[in-house]
């Protein structure tokens, strides 16, 4: 037998490494998707977590992507908080009135979501993060609208969410300096302290 010829057996399959081939990202679509059940439900966030619950949407691979639709209504430029292209509702947290009684049932929404899909709580603090970081970009009244949410997650205990998601955003230099946090925190102070005694609040702080 040559060197060069190998025996092999009949019948036998020769079996090849297949080489595991990522779906593309298509954040765009997503958000798209979720904002038209928003729009198909007409704001209506009972109904939209039913839907969203039944969807067959990849919320695993595109949780950022949800809370941006959640917060702003639409998908925000990577790494920003502007508007980026594509389809957008106006019954996001930023739409609304800043008021706990309008603010909340986006919080029940939210505990309703992560509820069905735990895995969601780190994406829910990724987006909490990088706005809380951007504050300066967001107007008065929207600052106002997160100061109040943010505070109703931990009052009504959203499920899993670290303090220090929310307090370590806040001691960038540039947003102390240019007198953002002071009003950030007093909104979010008067909105703890509705529901929560002052212990609670310092037992809060002293977490995050």
């Amino acid at each position: 037998m040559s060197s060069k010829e190998r025996p092999s057996l009949g019948g036998t399959r020769i079996k090849t490494r297949k080489r595991n081939i990522a779906a593309p990202l298509d954040p765009a679509a997503f958000s798209d998707a979720v904002v038209q059940i928003y729009l198909d439900n007409a704001g209506d966030l009972e109904l939209v977590a039913k839907n969203i619950e039944s969807s067959e949407l990849d919320f695993s691979r595109y949780g950022d992507t949800f809370f941006e639709v959640v917060f702003t209504g639409g998908r925000t430029q990577p790494g920003t908080t502007k508007s980026d292209e594509g389809e957008r509702h106006t019954y996001s947290v930023i739409d609304c009135q800043p008021k706990r009684e309008a603010i909340l049932p986006s919080v029940v929404y939210i505990q309703k979501i992560l509820r069905r899909k735990p895995f969601l709580i780190k994406n829910l603090e990724n987006v909490m993060r990088r706005f809380l970081q951007s504050l300066e970009l967001f107007e008065d009244n929207e600052r106002k609208k997160l100061a109040i949410f943010t505070s109703l997650t931990f009052s009504q205990k959203l499920s899993g969410l670290p303090p220090e998601t929310v307090f370590h955003p806040l001691l960038k230099d540039n947003l102390v300096a240019k007198g953002i946090v002071l009003p950030f925190i007093t909104d979010f102070f008067k909105e703890y302290l509705v529901e929560n005694s002052l212990d609670d609040l310092i037992a809060l702080l002293k977490r995050g």
